[in-house]
């Protein structure tokens, strides 16, 4: 049995391997029918020399002149592959996603104590995806590939008794403010609380992966995988299986496709891929011969100038796919990834007219491995991701996972300023806000400012029709509660990922209490005594609960799982002027 790391099943674009004096197989074949026409002209003579003669030149020429880091031969086959695909396709969901990019691969499931998982299968093999970090914690390492190996319970096993086992992970980051999100009062504001950029959302897919090779039968692949997958969650710790639903949402949430502005087609061109929205292009990766990965590359490439930015890694190749609003925005991002990857002597090719491959390669499918060079890749530190609420004692940035792949709530206790905070701030990461409200009066002057009413955010009084729409990791969906005095009442249905319910409440009263259990998040301003030891007692908060009350006009809490952090709101001069002051309203009487 043995193991090895692959990338997904995509066109091989990677250089043949070389035989002898740094010449491939091919080359070398085409070489010898070129003097064997050169031999034949010569032996007929005559008027025969001049085709053959031509022909010998044209074979040579493909075979040994050399563009942009390939052979000709080579971009020939680009080409031919590139002129017989289907480049272009209407995507309506997940499935025709998946159709899209690899059409081989068929979902499946596979059997795992609780509950069943998505299985991807296709000709060559089985894989699964393994969602890593706590979706409510904001920086976790992810582990290294050594780290992942050792707990497949295979690494340094050898034999034929059990399927090779593959290994593939892919890293997706998200800016905020979001690239190509204009430069209007919430992104200019956003960018002076952040100073400068940074992520909106991280997520890390491990994919594990099953070979066909050596005959083994489809049982024989489930129970094998369903073993490796059951060792590496209990190992890792924060990993869960993702099951059909979330796996497909995850596909297409690392594709970079947005369901929330409806279906739309993809196109593939010679230099590019627009999917989504936004156009994409992939990066093939090559450190130098005996050279490691640097952890803290993968985190600074994630920081790149892009609207999104996918790493896919393996032992033997990183991958890097781009996404942008337009051209111009696309090669900026280009030229910084090539300044920084060269600073590591690192080789890096764009992968033009195989951009759709491009893009299979960089989805946790599994697939064979292209041929290079074993590399390590250390423990790689990811940074904080979500929204930002403000900043810690320290002058650090206290982020929030407000918006998540999976339908999420969230409490606010405090005043009609923090609310239109958050609301404004949400609106600078992409996010499309609605106000549900007693009080449009109060909401109408601040919509007017930060945005235009009815695209970014919308007000809607008590009794309307309340449909969302659908959110995507780019532009998830906020929709605000904001009752006044009143009882909350029930919260809208929430079946879909990336749409977040956030009750706004100016006082807090035991009818309360069950928005606050059942809260993801609960964003706290300063509280009466009886509201803290409500809150703090539903929570479970012990000692903390008595610092409720204690703290500045302009602080926060944030309780996540019982941890409590805090924060000062840190307004931006731009703030100031739409909101005023942040404080919370004091309850009357």
């Amino acid at each position: 049995m043995s193991i090895d790391v692959a990338v997904p099943v995509t066109e091989s674009l990677v250089r043949p391997r070389r035989r002898g004096l740094g010449a491939s197989t091919e080359q070398i074949v085409i070489t010898q029918v070129a003097a064997v026409l050169l031999l034949s002209g010569f032996a007929i003579g005559g008027i025969a020399m001049v085709p053959a003669v031509a022909a010998a030149a044209a074979l040579l020429a493909l075979t040994w002149v050399r563009l942009r880091g390939r052979w000709a031969f080579q971009w020939l086959g680009v080409l031919i592959r590139f002129a017989g695909r289907r480049r272009s396709a209407p995507i309506d969901g997940t499935t025709a996603l998946l159709g899209y990019a690899a059409p081989r691969v068929r979902p499946t499931t596979l059997d795992l104590p609780g509950e069943p998982a998505a299985a991807l299968a296709d000709d060559a093999g089985l894989t699964v995806m393994i969602e890593l970090g706590d979706p409510a914690d904001e920086a976790s390492p992810v582990p290294s590939f050594a780290t992942v190996l050792q707990a497949t319970g295979r690494d340094g096993a050898t034999g034929k008794d059990q399927p090779t086992v593959r290994v593939q992970l892919v890293l997706s980051a998200v800016s905020a403010p979001t690239a190509g999100s204009g430069t209007g009062p919430p992104q200019s504001s956003y960018r002076t609380l952040a100073e400068g950029s940074s992520l909106g959302h991280l997520r890390a897919v491990l994919a594990l992966r099953v070979s066909r090779a050596g005959g083994w039968s489809e049982e024989e692949l489930h129970r094998s995988l369903a073993g490796i997958t059951r060792r590496v969650t209990r190992r890792l710790g924060a990993a869960r299986p993702l099951g059909e639903v979330a796996a497909l949402r995850a596909i297409a949430d690392l594709a970079n496709t947005d369901a929330s502005g409806g279906p739309g087609p993809a196109q593939e061109s010679w230099a590019g891929l627009r999917l989504g929205g936004l156009l994409q292009a992939t990066f093939h990766c090559r450190p130098a011969a005996g050279r490691d990965l640097p952890g803290a590359l993968i985190t600074r490439i994630l920081h790149l100038p892009a609207a999104a930015t996918t790493v896919a890694l393996t032992a033997t190749a990183l991958f890097v796919r781009l996404a942008a609003p337009d051209a111009p925005s696309l090669e900026a991002a280009s030229r910084a990834l090539r300044t920084l990857l060269a600073a590591e002597r690192i080789r890096i090719r764009r992968w033009d007219g195989a951009h759709l491959p491009g893009l299979a390669a960089t989805l946790p499918l599994g697939g064979p491995a292209p041929d290079g060079p074993v590399f390590g890749v250390p423990e790689v530190p990811i940074s904080p991701a979500g929204l930002m609420v403000g900043r810690n004692r320290h002058g650090g940035p206290v982020l929030v996972k407000l918006f998540r792949p999976e339908p999420t709530r969230a409490l606010l206790v405090g005043g009609l300023g923090g609310a239109q905070m958050l609301a404004f701030r949400a609106m600078a990461t992409g996010a499309r806000v609605q106000v549900r409200t007693t009080r449009p009066h109060d909401w109408e002057p601040f919509a007017r400012g930060a945005a235009v009413p009815g695209e970014s955010i919308t007000i809607l009084p008590p009794g309307s029709p309340f449909e969302a729409p659908a959110g995507s990791v780019r532009h998830p969906v906020l929709t605000i509660l904001d009752t006044g005095a009143t009882t909350a009442g029930r919260e809208p249905s929430r079946e879909e990922g990336w749409q977040t319910t956030l009750v706004f409440r100016d006082e807090f009263g035991t009818a309360d209490v069950p928005h606050a259990t059942e809260a993801d998040v609960v964003v706290l301003q300063p509280l009466l005594p009886a509201e803290a030891t409500l809150l703090g007692g539903a929570l479970g908060l012990g000692d903390t609960t008595p610092y409720f009350t204690r703290m500045r006009a302009d602080m926060i809490a944030v309780v996540n799982r019982r941890a409590v952090r805090w924060a000062t709101l840190s307004q931006t001069p731009i703030e100031q002027s739409l909101i005023g002051p942040p404080a919370r309203y004091q309850p009357v009487g």
